[in-house]
């Protein structure tokens, strides 16, 4: 038995996650055509309309990706930074999210709080297009949630 979970992202590439009983789940990040795999076991992302930058378990797919040319931008943190726009000073990412997200967090059906939090949501970055993705579901509660 398998099940798979899968998040499209504003710019068209896909968070795919297969989980199989006989091995563990993990989150890949997909191309456009929903079919090619670009980066495996993504742990964290931060994304806007064009980029998506993976930070991976398996540190050879950690790296910039763009979705015009579907393929990781061969350069180096700082530079894929300056390149993409997704750097914040201060809080981390100017993407959708102004926080690291996991790609659970970011399930059409996720419920606090198994959903990023409404305080990290993006909206005064004007150039982000996809409006429609700040009325995803959020957690309007302190993050990380505490414990009861």
């Amino acid at each position: 038995m398998s099940f798979q979970e899968t998040v499209t992202l504003p710019s068209g590439m896909q968070l795919s996650r297969e989980f199989d009983w006989d091995r563990y789940g993990r989150w890949d990040l997909l191309a456009t055509n929903g079919r090619t795999r670009l980066a495996r076991d993504v742990e964290f992302l931060c994304f806007d309309d064009r980029y998506v930058f993976v930070q991976s378990h398996d540190r050879a797919f950690t790296g910039l990706y763009e979705a015009e040319t579907d393929s990781r931008v061969p350069v180096d943190y700082a530079r894929a930074m300056a390149i993409s726009g997704l750097s914040k000073p201060g809080e981390g990412c100017d993407g959708y999210y102004t926080g690291w997200v996991g790609p659970g967090l970011l399930l059409d059906a996720g419920r606090p709080p198994f959903v990023p939090p409404c305080a990290w949501r993006n909206v005064d970055n004007e150039a982000l297009r996809d409006r429609a993705w700040f009325e995803r579901p959020c957690a309007p509660d302190s993050w990380p949630p505490e414990r009861q």
